[in-house]
């Protein structure tokens, strides 16, 4: 059910809404940090002096289109295509700090040798409601 209340700035809620829907036609999780900073930019963007863009707006603004936060009902863990390459790089960085800190190689430790993603994706996603 959509709320009854009118937006005080609807042309921005228009294209912030927008910016959900073909985000999530192409399959990118938005976050509601996302939305904030999104519609922050376009309100600075728009010459809108007055627009704060807080948490309660981003809920309010959700609520009157329809939008809720889904939670993703299948993650699964895949290695990034490009895993070889970033380890390689990881390697890189962690010699050229050593040289340049002067450690020495009996010095450095690995805590785990499992394999874990800098870029966590979240479980979370706003998306429009399903009935």
């Amino acid at each position: 059910m959509l709320c009854s209340c009118a937006p005080k700035w609807p042309k921005l809620e228009e294209y912030v809404k927008n910016w959900i829907i073909d985000h999530r036609k192409n399959r990118i999780a938005v976050s509601m940090k996302m939305i904030l900073i999104e519609a922050r930019r376009l309100a600075i963007e728009m010459s809108i002096t007055d627009f704060a863009g807080t948490a309660l707006w981003c809920k309010r603004f959700m609520r009157r289109n329809g939008l809720c936060m889904h939670t993703k009902t299948t993650v699964a863990q895949k290695l990034c295509c490009e895993y070889e390459r970033k380890i390689i790089e990881f390697h890189k960085y962690v010699v050229n700090m050593r040289k340049k800190l002067c450690f020495e190689i009996g010095q450095l430790g690995n805590m785990d040798e499992v394999p874990l993603t800098f870029d966590v994706p979240s479980n979370k996603t706003v998306d429009v409601k399903r009935c």
